[in-house]
């Protein structure tokens, strides 16, 4: 009701009146809702501050306004039947929306009441309440509920609804993957679980109850048909139906955990013979020293390397090679106590054995006794009855060393001490050693982090024609700068890393090294000239060779014609036609060939005719050159000369390299050897002199 305009009578009811419009002007200014009033016409006539500030308008844009201009066009006609509802003296209540003057849309439950004075209504007071945040929040829980139920509905993992400790709800996935059809309830939920699996599963829920928020549990389920199921669980406690309820999903992971076994085996096993490899070796010694370093318990390293395997598996070859090791590994198993603890060390034949219990010195003593007696015994190997010995060196924790890596350090020089002794027995580590096995053995420790260090390095050596004074190619040389011993030439390491295994992964670098290098010469403008690389038989053999080659032309874009793999007679011996059908696809690739050391009695001229259209140069060995002279008797003289004509008969030039003399130099010109390569024009140079003088062309 309002006040009329009539002159009160009585100062009381003028009080009075003046109470109200204070009462009606309070709610309407302070309301934290929106409050305007309207006209007969629909015009805003007064708008509270919540209003302008809402709808971010002043109020001389918003007063004397129809209220449809702040109303989107989808709304008008509802926002009119609510305005006509009001001024008919009805309530009326609508959820509509009005746009604020930067274009965003407010979501508004409006209710609109008549305005009377004398009974008559004058206008309308509408309060629009701004519930954008409320629907948006109903929108999105109503999407989500959607969501959700379709997931579980359809789901391709497991999902349940504990209440109680009794199950609710399953989904059909869940029965599925538990191949039963009933529903189920808190009888067969605890059946379903494995005994060791039950107070796994008791516990998180007690967690849960007890106000933990959410949990991940890995559990093993089994099916109606009794097979185990692996399934990780994940479950969150939540307000359902009024009750505290678990939800939870569960999924299959039991092909999960058979490829984590398998791979988890992979990783400390070794393929071939099923023993543990040396990441496990290195992970058990370190837990059995951590173990005993209170109580000073001894323990026993026998580190076995077996005696001339490498000339076994070159002879007859990788796969007889791998199936005698599996042998050898079985018979020194057998002749180990139980409790023991052996490994194959590496992909080639040495072990490693750890004595346990006891692992004092004459349990070492015992065990390496009875591995050579076992070894005595021949293996037959498909027709091949064959012999093997072993050399073992030992070191004992913690009279030799306190920590793992000393003590496998020792071990090792052990080791080399006993087959400088002459192979087939063992040796205790000892302080006073030969000094030489040790510097191997550290010097085998610092090569194989050479690579990853930076430490190892090519070298250049030119080859020119000797008429035309002109740099024709280049040699790649390896070399290795040792943080303490200096430039070291190969033949320092290589025979080393032929032994242990690593001169693939040296091969591999010097084959990206050099291509790479002389690849950045040409893009600086260089003469082009092809460069050469030295292979090993081994490498030239290797399953991955011309892949890696192909591999490394590839990413360092050198034209495969300015690449020569050189190679030497032995290789031949290794197998001709490997190597034959290898030649051919370096070739195919369109990358030059080069014989080396020709002439060092492994092979004969014969060799030559059999390689012609596959060998594009022949590389005189040094021998031949250190003898030649102007003296027509020199027997040198005649040998190199019949070498050359026949291989320029079979159209392959001739490099002869070890050339330090001006009448060495006079002798092969004379022989129509036209390639030199020596210290007469250069020694192996680093790659910047060596650009220096290509650039010269000299």
């Amino acid at each position: 009701m309002m006040c009329s305009n009539e002159k009160p009578k009585e100062n009381h009811g003028a009080t009075l009146c003046r109470d109200v419009d204070l009462f009606y002007q309070t709610l309407f200014e302070y309301n934290p809702d929106m409050v305007f009033f309207l006209d007969w016409e629909g015009i805003i006539a007064k708008a509270n501050n919540i209003t302008l500030e809402n709808l971010k308008y002043t109020a001389e844009e918003l007063v004397l306004q129809p209220v449809e201009n702040f109303v989107p066009s989808y709304e008008i006609d509802k926002y009119k039947d609510a305005l006509r509802q009001a001024l008919s003296g009805s309530l009326a209540n609508i959820d509509t929306a009005f746009v604020r003057s930067d274009g965003e849309i407010l979501n508004i439950y409006l209710s609109m009441m008549p305005a009377l004075n004398d009974g008559r209504v004058v206008g309308v007071f509408a309060i629009a309440q701004d519930v954008t945040e409320q629907r948006k929040i109903e929108k999105e829980y109503l999407e989500t509920e959607l969501k959700f139920r379709s997931i579980v509905e359809q789901a391709l993992f497991g999902f349940f609804i504990i209440q109680d400790e009794k199950i609710i709800y399953t989904n059909a996935y869940f029965r599925e993957l538990m191949a039963i059809d009933e529903p189920l309830d808190d009888k067969n939920l605890w059946e379903l679980l494995h005994d060791d699996n039950k107070s796994k599963l008791k516990s998180m829920i007690d967690r849960l109850v007890a106000g933990r928020e959410a949990m991940t549990q890995y559990l093993q389920l089994h099916d109606a048909d009794g097979n185990k199921i692996d399934v990780e669980v994940h479950a969150m406690r939540l307000i359902y139906q009024n009750e505290w309820t678990i939800i939870g999903t569960v999924h299959d992971v039991t092909e999960q955990k058979r490829t984590e076994a398998l791979n988890e085996f992979i990783t400390y096993h070794d393929y071939l013979t099923g023993l543990p490899n040396r990441r496990a070796f290195d992970k058990k010694l370190e837990a059995e020293l951590d173990e005993r370093k209170d109580s000073n318990q001894q323990v026993a390293i026998l580190y076995l390397d077996l005696d001339r395997f490498k000339y076994i598996n070159d002879s007859l070859g990788h796969v007889l090679g791998d199936a005698f090791i599996k042998q050898v590994s079985i018979r020194i198993q057998q002749s180990l106590k139980a409790h023991q603890y052996i490994a194959r060390m590496n992909a080639g034949d040495e072990f490693a054995i750890l004595l346990l219990t006891p692992g004092d010195e004459q349990e070492a003593v015992e065990q390496s006794k009875q591995i050579l007696k076992a070894l005595q015994k021949p293996f037959v190997i498909d027709r091949y009855q064959l012999t093997i010995t072993t050399s073992i060196g030992i070191s004992i924790f913690p009279t030799d060393a306190e920590d793992a890596e000393t003590m496998m350090m020792h071990a090792h020089t052990a080791l080399h001490d006993a087959k400088e002794s002459g192979k087939n027995t063992f040796r205790f580590y000892s302080s006073a050693m030969h000094p030489a096995a040790y510097d191997t053995l550290v010097l085998e420790n610092d090569l194989r982090n050479a690579i990853n260090l930076d430490q190892l390095e090519l070298f250049f050596q030119p080859k020119v024609n000797s008429d035309r004074n002109e740099i024709v190619g280049v040699e790649a040389l390896i070399r290795w700068n040792h943080p303490e011993r200096g430039l070291l030439l190969p033949g320092v390491f290589i025979p080393l890393a032929e032994e242990t295994g690593l001169i693939t992964e040296i091969e591999k670098w010097v084959e990206f090294t050099a291509c790479k290098q002389n690849k950045a010469w040409q893009d600086a403008g260089l003469r082009a000239i092809p460069i050469s690389v030295n292979l090993t038989a081994d490498r030239i053999l290797g399953s991955d060779m011309v892949q890696n080659i192909r591999q490394v032309l590839k990413e360092t874009k050198l034209n495969p014609s300015y690449l020569e793999i050189e190679f030497t007679e032995s290789t031949l011996l290794k197998s001709e036609h490997g190597v034959i059908a290898i030649l051919d696809e370096l070739r195919s690739l369109g990358v030059r060939i080069s014989l080396d050391d020709f002439g060092t009695g492994y092979s004969s001229l014969s060799y030559l005719n059999r390689f012609r259209g596959r060998i594009d140069t022949l590389k005189l060995d040094r021998s031949f050159i250190s003898e030649l002279s102007f003296a027509d008797e020199a027997e040198s003289n005649f040998i190199t000369k019949v070498i050359i004509e026949l291989a320029q008969h079979l159209k392959m030039s001739v490099v002869a390299e070890g050339v330090e003399t001006e009448e060495q130099l006079q002798v092969l010109k004379d022989y129509n050897c036209e390639t030199i390569q020596g210290f007469l024009y250069s020694k192996p140079i680093p790659a910047e002199d060596f650009a220096v003088l290509l650039e010269k062309g000299k």
